[in-house]
């Protein structure tokens, strides 16, 4: 299989008796088919050398022509393999496999309607051939057709039943319509036929995992890198779905395979880094996020929750270094302008801090945090009634914030604002553990 197509391989028998040059051929035969084997194979390479030397013992050779365009494809080379092709069909005009496999190299060579062109041309002279209709499928999704790929799959699979690559096609185009139960009946299908193809395990995952099947999205990529452990996107997708249902320790070790076998993941290093973050791994974090910035410096949030980490080791410069980064990045990221104002009060620049979360509250004016944080940075400054008006706002917006009741009673308590005692007592009846002080 590869790329969503059967390979199609010609097949040469000996010539009979009666031709002419008859040891010739039957030696370019030999060679041919021994190609075949190394194909089969995937020593590709070798396969090629002996394609060609079938051709040089017999030029005439329409199927080592077109086996050799299939190798050549493989590799690649689609300039080549497409002369190769042609060459094939100079010899044998009405071939459908060789017509077929033009399609194929031409698909992989972006030209997209004369791939067409050559899978219906295929049809023409093999009307029932399933793997034109699957390659069709191929090349109008890809022109962005679905509906008719859809149609065009169901032909391949009407006429062969257990055409896994067919089906492995038609569940990605009903997944594309996000038809989720409908990719998912179709790949387990073809999985009940090939259990083993981890291309369509890997796709009947990601359609679990968007139809909210988490369990069933874990196992299926469980059962993908038991099958292929060289599956780099699938480590990264096991992670990152272990990291949703805080099962941190698994998730750190399938990211840190993910990466080991492809180093530069930007989205990988920030999910990993999430992972620390949540296991209280502060170092660990940051050395992830900061390798992630690397890849992606550009990244809003991976800057905001770096800051996240550098303010829970009370680093509030390289936090505010983060913060402002994050919000040069992604202006309206509010939760960045948020945590710039506890940063800034944290380093004592109360004046700043104010100003952050002003800019915060002018644009969401029903921010609760915002208000709580102003209140905590006028409090710092002793501006207590303001602050009081502040935290009152806070409460508006967030009734139950336990903390927001007991700060205001500190502020009325330095106001002397007899309100201080019924404040304090709703602090603690929404949280027992916020007592007033003594």
């Amino acid at each position: 299989m590869c790329g969503g197509f059967l390979l199609l391989f010609a097949i040469a028998l000996p010539a009979s008796p009666f031709q002419s040059q008859v040891a010739a051929h039957n030696q370019a035969v030999e060679f041919n088919n021994r190609g075949l084997e190394l194909y089969k194979a995937g020593k590709i390479d070798e396969a090629i050398k002996q394609f060609r030397q079938a051709l040089v013992i017999d030029p005439n050779f329409p199927e080592a022509d077109s086996n050799l365009g299939l190798a050549l494809d493989a590799k690649g080379n689609d300039d080549e393999a497409i002369a190769d092709f042609n060459k094939a069909l100079a010899l044998k005009p009405t071939d459908a496999i060789t017509e077929s496999n033009l399609g194929l190299a031409l698909f992989h060579k972006g030209k997209l309607d004369e791939s067409l062109a050559a899978y219906r041309k295929a049809l023409e002279f093999q009307p029932n051939f399933p793997q034109a209709y699957n390659g069709i499928g191929v090349v109008l999704f890809t022109q962005g057709h679905a509906d008719d790929a859809i149609e065009s799959y169901r032909k391949a699979i009407d006429l062969a039943p257990n055409y896994v690559d067919a089906m492995n096609n038609l569940a990605s185009a009903l997944a594309s319509k996000k038809d989720w139960d409908g990719a998912i009946k179709i790949y387990e299908q073809a999985l009940a036929l090939e259990p083993k193809a981890s291309d369509v395990r890997a796709n009947y995952a990601s359609a679990l995992q968007n139809a909210g099947r988490t369990d069933d999205a874990i196992a299926a990529y469980r059962q993908v890198v038991a099958d292929n452990p060289r599956d780099a996107h699938a480590w990264f997708e096991l992670g990152h779905l272990l990291h949703s249902q805080n099962k941190f320790d698994e998730a750190v070790t399938s990211l840190q395979k993910s990466l080991e076998l492809k180093p530069d993941q930007a989205e990988a290093e920030f999910n990993l880094a999430s992972s620390y973050q949540e296991q209280q791994k502060f170092p660990e974090a940051i050395a992830a996020y900061q390798k992630g910035l690397t890849l992606n410096p550009k990244d809003g949030h991976a800057l905001y929750n770096l800051g996240n980490a550098y303010m829970s080791q009370k680093d509030s410069k390289r936090a505010i270094d983060s913060y402002t980064k994050a919000l040069a990045a992604q202006p309206g990221l509010t939760e960045a302008q948020v945590a710039l104002g506890a940063a800034l009060l944290q380093s004592g620049d109360a004046e700043a801090s104010e100003a952050a979360y002003r800019k915060v509250i002018a644009e969401q004016p029903n921010n609760a945090d915002a208000y709580f944080n102003l209140g905590n940075a006028l409090f710092t400054k002793r501006q207590f009634s303001p602050a009081a008006d502040a935290y009152r706002e806070s409460i508006r917006l967030r009734p139950d914030s336990a903390r927001a009741h007991y700060n205001l009673a500190i502020c009325l308590q330095w106001l002397n604002d007899e309100e201080a005692a019924g404040e304090f007592k709703e602090a603690e009846r929404l949280d027992p553990s916020l007592k007033p002080p003594k």
